[in-house]
């Protein structure tokens, strides 16, 4: 039996982050929790960032390798559906 790998099951789920290249986040970068292949993730530190350390939402989106569009979809699903959104 072959174990899935961690893209695998992102992929599976519609949450592999299409373009993990594009995220900037330092904390991102560096090996460890934060997992630029999984979007839910990103987007959530993408939302996270700007909320919590006061940077505007063009700059979040941004440093994160999203769009501003991006960034609304994901504070108006955040806002009515929580992490499920």
């Amino acid at each position: 039996m072959t174990k899935e790998s961690k893209p695998d099951r992102l992929r599976q789920m519609g949450a592999l982050n299409p373009k993990p290249e594009g995220v900037r986040a330092p904390w991102f970068r560096e090996a460890g929790f934060f997992d630029p292949l999984d979007l839910v993730q990103v987007k959530y530190e993408m939302l996270r960032h700007a909320r919590e350390d006061g940077t505007n939402k063009a700059d979040a989106a941004a440093l994160f390798g999203l769009s501003r569009q991006t960034y609304y979809q994901a504070e108006a699903a955040f806002e009515r559906d929580g992490m499920s959104g």
